[in-house]
């Protein structure tokens, strides 16, 4: 009886439509597959593969996030690089495969890429920069920041002046290495202490900061606006679904609640409520109320929104309980950290096959 064949050997084009459709939110499943066999790990080992994989997916998923006042990344999915920890780092942004940190006591910023460890020093555009906030992106042209983590960056640091009731601002560029500032905007009753590190969204061509209501920072014009948000409390600035400025804010006690910035009949702009969003139904059971020793059930006052995926439907809710990462999109939810902290999502894609092959392993 003559030997049984070899099964028949997928052609690239089809493995690499296979590959192409292993989520981005699992590193670990790329890992097992480069480790399969020499020609998979040469095909997700090449550069038009990264790309194309990439363009495939096109939204980068949450690696992991930062937590406020400090500096690891902690990281929500397995086979992520570990990270190394400054405890004199503040975190202030997070955004196109980068990370923004204040040195406390320090008179420079620091940009860091998680994924290599690279950082930059950014000196800083003030000698008094006390209660500000700062965000960073990338600064290429027509860039659809799948990976632009190597390239030239902005940073963009705003700072209220309660006393002189005015907000200031400054934009740095890393490729001229230059400050340049903002014109002010009147201000009144801005409480520089209470904003440190604010959340921001960028839309368009400009920043939106949550500073005792909303900053508009156009990056074109070099112009700061200010305008109120759509309900007094704690909330933050989101981009809505359709792709323009949007806010979310937990009201009566568990309704999560989203508007949107629109023009109105007339033209100006306003704020429409979009939905309302019950998270009883969105957190798993028990996520909402505790039961302590003594049999009393706490009530879930202390509901907050902790953090924002930019750009998708991913929102960090903190409970009692914990920290939860949901989805509004698919309605998942699972606890990534403990309660009660600000956090800054990282956004990238991360193809360990890739690091094999830029240090000649796997050949």
């Amino acid at each position: 009886m003559p030997p049984p064949r070899p099964p028949p050997v997928l052609m690239e084009e089809l493995l690499e439509e296979v590959f192409f459709r292993l989520p981005p939110d699992e590193p670990a499943w790329l890992v097992r597959a480069s480790a399969a066999c020499k020609p998979w790990r040469r095909i997700l080992a090449d550069r038009g593969f990264r790309r194309r994989y990439r363009e495939f997916h096109r939204t980068p998923p949450v690696l992991g996030f930062f937590e406020k006042g400090g500096a690891r990344l902690v990281p929500i999915y397995s086979h992520f690089p570990a990270q190394a920890d400054h405890p004199d780092w503040h975190v202030m942004d997070c955004r196109h495969g980068r990370a923004l940190f204040a040195d406390i006591g320090k008179s420079y910023l620091i940009v860091l890429d998680p994924m290599t460890g690279h950082q930059r020093r950014v000196p800083s555009p003030s000698n008094n920069l006390i209660g500000f906030t700062a965000a960073v992106l990338c600064t290429a042209q027509g860039c659809d920041h799948h990976g632009c983590q190597d390239g030239h960056f902005l940073v963009a640091v705003v700072r209220p002046k309660k006393f002189e009731e005015i907000t200031s601002g400054w934009l740095y560029s890393s490729e001229t290495d230059l400050w340049t500032e903002f014109a002010s905007v009147n201000h009144p009753n801005a409480n520089y202490f209470s904003n440190m590190d604010a959340p921001s969204v960028l839309v368009g061509d400009a920043l939106y900061f949550n500073i005792d209501g909303v900053i508009e920072c156009q990056l074109g014009t070099l112009r700061l606006s200010t305008f109120e948000k759509p309900i007094d409390g704690n909330g933050t600035v989101m981009m809505a679904e359709d792709g323009g400025l949007g806010y979310a804010a937990v009201v009566d006690v568990t309704d999560l609640t989203l508007w949107s910035r629109e023009a109105g009949p007339e033209g100006a702009m306003g704020w429409t409520k979009l939905r309302v969003i019950d998270l009883k139904a969105l957190l798993p059971d028990g996520a909402l109320f505790i039961t302590t020793q003594y049999g009393i059930s706490r009530s879930p006052r202390s509901l907050m929104i902790s953090g924002i995926a930019e750009g998708t439907q991913v929102i960090f809710v903190s409970t009692w309980v914990g920290s939860y990462m949901a989805d509004l999109k698919s309605g998942r939810a699972r606890m990534v950290s403990r309660p009660g902290r600000k956090v800054f999502p990282y956004m990238n894609f991360y193809l360990p096959a890739m690091e094999a092959a830029s240090t000649g392993q796997g050949q």
